[in-house]
């Protein structure tokens, strides 16, 4: 690489590392409030968050990559256009490609990055996240003891907790379980702990009565205990099956998915398995729309706000098909071939235009090799 080419390469490597932070960030605000409402209700540490969202960034990375090297390809040519670098290394006889050649460079590792993360470090990353979230969520410590609230964590089943000591002691006990309409019971106890055992979690409760309806109506029966275990086993049998998602498998068993699937999973499955191999593509397509709207034509005093305008639909155009393709696929998998041939097209077609400027085959019939200035 000449330092011409390696002064282009670092005018646009600033650009796409800013780009990269900035989206990284709108993205990271919007995912981070689902995070937050399971943090919140689970009595989770910031720390506990901070985490999980640093496993999130992955899954934005592959979406976020193509629109800021495009973002970071349109103010770096732009900028060297307006302060005239350009010009005059056009001026000097330097062919176009020592323009194209930088941002080819930096979109095909930027393309290599994105497989990276797509490949290897997003379903890492997400498998983590979730197998946290499950965690978090089958934690009967959490699910159950929230010091001065009523939690309902399974349905006609509510828990009062009075105190929570740091040593494990819980105080001011109150279950109501209305689970069986017919065998409603409240349990009050003055303390209690819950307790692992090898036949599943326990809720031992001491110097407390239990109070119930006889016959599920007519006189109340208390019963006074000194001690008394209620069984948690059931609860915790609810939260023992942990299901894949396709975001969290390899690609190996994306596209070979397990025969005990359903059809429709199956099919999920294979579509997510051929976005995360062309969703890279789209880092050298809107590099390469970026290039041709600012390289492809003719040197304009004026500006180039019209052809930015129409990059930026140009990459609405391009990449939206691509996200209708994936659903296309995950109905019909014999559609997975166009997954792969839009972007190629695209591609193609855009080499072709800078290697053959438009705009001087529509004027003259034949191919300039550098953009000429517009008289004034």
């Amino acid at each position: 690489m000449s330092g011409i080419q390696g002064y282009i390469f670092r005018q646009i490597g600033g650009p796409l590392l800013f780009s990269i932070f900035v989206l990284t960030g709108v993205v990271w605000l919007s995912q981070s409030l689902r995070l937050l409402d399971v943090v919140i209700n689970q009595s989770q540490s910031a720390g506990t968050f901070i985490y999980l969202t640093i496993l999130a960034l992955p899954q934005l990375m592959a979406l976020i990559l193509p629109f800021a090297l495009f973002l970071a390809v349109l103010y770096a040519l732009n900028r060297l256009y307006v302060e005239s670098e350009l010009i005059v290394m056009w001026a000097a006889g330097f062919s176009r490609w020592i323009v194209i050649g930088p941002v080819l460079l930096i979109a095909i590792l930027t393309t290599a990055v994105a497989y990276l993360f797509n490949l290897v470090v997003m379903p890492a990353g997400t498998r983590e996240m979730k197998n946290k979230i499950f965690e978090i969520r089958a934690d009967l410590v959490n699910t159950f003891v929230r010091e001065g609230a009523f939690t309902n964590p399974f349905p006609g089943f509510t828990v009062y907790v009075g105190e929570n000591n740091a040593g494990g002691d819980i105080k001011g006990i109150l279950v109501h379980d209305a689970r069986n309409p017919k065998a409603i019971a409240t349990y009050m106890a003055q303390r209690g702990q819950l307790a692992s055992t090898t036949t599943g979690p326990r809720l031992v409760m001491s110097q407390g009565n239990v109070q119930w309806l006889e016959g599920g109506e007519g006189r109340l029966k208390i019963l006074n205990f000194e001690k008394y275990t209620f069984d948690l086993s059931q609860f915790d049998k609810q939260s023992n099956t942990r299901v894949f998602e396709a975001s969290e498998l390899d690609l190996d068993r994306l596209l070979n998915p397990d025969k005990t699937l359903s059809d429709k999973q199956r099919r999920k499955f294979i579509s997510e398995a051929h976005s995360r191999l062309t969703g890279p593509l789209y880092c050298l397509v809107l590099a390469l729309i970026g290039t041709t709207a600012l390289v492809g034509g003719n040197f304009n005093r004026r500006g180039y706000g019209r052809r930015i305008a129409l990059a930026c639909l140009a990459v609405l155009a391009a990449r939206l098909p691509g996200f209708a393709f994936q659903q296309m696929t995950a109905a019909t998998p014999s559609m997975a071939f166009t997954m792969y041939v839009w972007p190629m097209l695209w591609i193609a077609g855009l080499m072709f235009f800078l290697a053959f400027p438009r705009f001087e085959l529509l004027k003259r019939g034949h191919m300039a090799s550098e953009p000429q200035p517009e008289p004034a």
